[in-house]
């Protein structure tokens, strides 16, 4: 038998009908307050895997599940707290790569430059996608496009230099270039939160 507790309270649903893990979702959504949304779902106490999002209600088991929300401004301000750190780990992964190509070591350096950039545009995705649930006056003071243009600049200089393998070049940019913007990217992240008093 499965059950669904919203906040703390078992929450008495119809689930007949109801066959999908998604289908469970889209009618947790549809009883949740209008102004909330869900913070975190949880299945007998752990994070559903990525293949029983998917799957079908009677292969996960019977148990419960805890469904927590709360309206966006809360969920969002949860989450950027986190933003300054995974700032700090993509500047922390490009100095790897610069030091990688400084020591001659290309075939590293490559490989730490992809996961860097991987990391970057990963973190501009979800900064952006959590400040689009907020009202547009806070989406104007968190808004980081001068900062994600001038990093963008910098990544297209960082590529012809990939381009035409001149490594000590690109080693330098990244430190002269790329490292003071990453951590005037931190700086922003850091008093846009702040001053958006999330």
């Amino acid at each position: 038998m499965i059950r669904v507790s919203i906040n703390g309270s078992v929450t008495p649903l119809n689930l007949s009908g109801i066959n999908r893990v998604t289908d469970l979702i889209e009618l947790i959504k549809a009883v949740i307050d209008p102004e909330h949304m869900i913070s975190q779902i949880l299945f007998n106490g752990k994070e559903l895997q990525d293949h029983e999002w998917s799957g079908v209600l009677t292969q996960i088991g019977e148990g419960i599940f805890e469904v927590e929300t709360s309206l966006p401004a809360v969920y969002v301000g949860v989450r950027l707290k986190d933003a300054p750190d995974i700032v700090n780990t993509c500047y922390l992964q490009f100095r790897e790569s610069r030091k990688y190509f400084q020591e001659g070591k290309l075939q590293e350096g490559n490989q730490a430059l992809v996961q860097s950039v991987g990391t970057l545009r990963e973190f501009f995705n979800w900064y952006c996608t959590l400040i689009e649930l907020l009202p547009s006056e806070k989406k104007a003071i968190l808004d980081l496009t001068n900062n994600m243009n001038d990093l963008a600049d910098v990544c297209k200089n960082i590529c012809q230099q990939q381009l035409y393998q001149s490594w000590w070049a690109l080693g330098e940019s990244i430190k002269q270039d790329l490292e003071p913007k990453l951590d005037e990217l931190e700086d922003s992240v850091r008093k846009a939160v702040v001053s958006a008093q999330i």
